[in-house]
């Protein structure tokens, strides 16, 4: 490159530090600025929060990198732990990650993952019902695999059978994109297919004794999740496939049929993986992790009848970055909520609220609907979102005369779209940093800009017109719990979501005396203990406790 031709590329970048540089200025001077309501801590949590979201959209580093350098901020600022920081590295997330790496890559050797896709690459279909077909596949799985990490990881060796058969490379950042938009929308139609889910159902049960099954969920997810991820795909197709492309055959791909040996060898790895998906369904039967179920099928998949290449050789297979990155997210996750800045912001979005529009059940719909799409912005983590949006936001509106059921479907179901960011949600950061994906932020900006209002849209609709005759129709015409009673005598209670993570010893804080509690301040604060119990109850299997003073 010569002087001449490397003036233009300095000239062209110089504006865009300029403004990454001022913004960050921005960024550092309102967090000092903030009221003294939010603490130290909070206030540097949430300057490096936003330093990081513009390091990953404005900048051109690598998202890992920024994630490590957020995280170090917040060690160095005493936000964090040295304890925490290594901790995170073995936290069950790490786990199931390498464990699911390891186990797709001796499914890859065997050629067991072009043997599953092959019925699909056989049909010669064309591409856009091929990516409707593939979408309705992927959702499939959400009611089987109760986690979108290990859905993500499980169905990375199909992207990669399948992009190895597409005829234009063109083609192969549309499927990287469609695999994690299925995967997080259509998690909404399983009571499995997050933790947030539990959480919401703990919490309708609590507050309105309407207890919803595992059909009854579907029953209200399936329709919205369903009308989700379609829109997601036809959002991917009309913005990153060329027209040209649309509609173009793909060839007929005949995987040639496997020697006998090589046929007992996929048939003994495909029972391994029956097993592990078994061992995730059976969960609460015999209190076995994922992450362990994960890694005793990695660990039976190394030996010799099963992988034919030495372990050394298949843990190259491992990303380490990417596992680097993820244990970077959840500290970041762990610090917003450690030092209640999510419920800061939640508190002052909801003292925002115009007195006006606090009984009309549109408004406040679509304020919790934009609220809870959005929210994925400084909360990377699905279950801490719906811990956050339940009893912060969802709660108090259900207060002002609102269904209580209606108002906690609408705060967890808006937590499915994260795809803004690559730290928005672990599938995404799988799928974009996959070998081949092809695709990058600037990308998912590009998808998440028509998408997150269609979200919202759709998510309003379904609010206002299905649900609540569908919810009806469960009560049965049973009378709701005076859940409006309980936010009024405690309109903003404060919840703290915490992982069992070690953490330094809290500082005392002085609490300013309050007037003796009143006959219906004692039975409002009764029906938050008992709250608290059911929502903790159900949040065990996925590691959060909720803590209400």
């Amino acid at each position: 490159m010569t002087a001449r031709t490397l003036a233009p590329t300095l000239s062209l970048a110089e504006p865009r530090r300029l403004v990454v540089a001022l913004l960050a200025t921005a960024i550092l001077g309102a967090a000092w600025g903030l009221p003294a309501t939010l603490e130290a801590g909070g206030r540097i949590t949430l300057a490096v929060s936003a330093l990081a979201v513009l390091g990953w959209v404005g900048t051109r580093l690598p998202e890992s990198l920024v994630a490590l350098a957020a995280v170090l901020a917040l060690v160095l600022g005493g936000v964090l732990s040295e304890v925490q920081l290594f901790a995170a590295l073995g936290s069950e997330l790490i786990w199931l990650l390498l464990s699911a790496f390891v186990i797709a890559a001796v499914a890859r050797d065997a050629g067991l993952t072009q043997r599953l896709v092959a019925p699909l690459m056989r049909r010669g279909l064309r591409f856009v019902p091929f990516a409707l077909l593939l979408t309705l596949l992927v959702a499939a799985t959400a009611f089987v695999l109760p986690s979108t990490s290990g859905r993500a990881a499980l169905l990375l060796p199909v992207f990669a059978a399948i992009a190895g058969g597409l005829p234009d490379p063109a083609l192969r950042k549309p499927l990287a994109l469609l695999f994690p938009t299925a995967i997080l929308l259509s998690a909404g139609a399983s009571l499995i297919g997050a933790g947030a889910h539990l959480l919401a159902a703990a919490s309708i049960r609590s507050a309105t004794g309407l207890q919803l099954g595992y059909l009854d969920w579907a029953m209200l997810g399936l329709p919205f999740s369903l009308a989700a991820c379609l829109a997601g795909t036809a959002l991917i197709l009309l913005l990153f496939v060329p027209r040209a492309l649309l509609m173009a055959p793909l060839p007929r791909i005949e995987t040639p049929q496997p020697d006998p040996a090589t046929r007992r060898r996929q048939a003994r790895i495909a029972l391994v993986l029956a097993a592990v998906v078994g061992l995730w369904l059976t969960a609460p039967l015999h209190g076995i992790g994922m992450a362990l179920a994960a890694l005793v099928g990695a660990l039976v998949l190394l030996t010799p009848p099963f992988a034919t290449r030495k372990p050394k050789e298949i843990f190259r297979a491992v990303d380490v970055e990417l596992l680097l990155y993820m244990a970077a997210t959840v500290l970041i996750a762990q610090a917003m909520t450690a030092t209640g800045t999510d419920r800061w912001l939640a508190g002052h979005a909801l003292a925002a609220l115009p007195p006006a529009l606090t009984g009309s059940r549109a408004a406040v719909v679509a304020l919790l609907a934009a609220a809870s799409v959005a929210a994925h912005l400084a909360i990377t983590s699905r279950s801490a979102r719906a811990a956050v949006l339940i009893p912060a936001l969802a709660l108090p509106m259900a207060g002002w005369g609102h269904d209580p059921a209606l108002m906690i479907l609408v705060a967890v179901m808006g937590t499915g779209f994260c795809q803004s960011m690559m730290a928005s949600a672990k599938p995404v950061a799988i799928f974009g940093h996959a070998e081949g994906a092809g695709f990058a932020q600037r990308d998912l900006m590009r998808l998440a800009l028509p998408l997150a209002p269609v979200v919202t849209v759709l998510l309003v609709g379904f609010a206002l017109l299905v649900w609540p005759a569908q919810l009806e129709q469960m009560r049965g015409g049973a009378r709701e719990a005076p859940v409006a009673a309980l936010a009024a005598a405690v309109p903003a209670p404060a919840i703290a979501a915490t992982r069992p993570a070690p953490r330094p010893a809290p500082r005392p804080v002085a609490q300013p005396e309050r007037p003796p509690a009143g006959p219906r301040d004692v039975r409002a604060m009764g029906e938050l203990q008992r709250l608290q119990h059911e929502v903790n109850r159900a949040l065990r299997p996925v590691g959060l406790r909720i803590t209400i003073r």
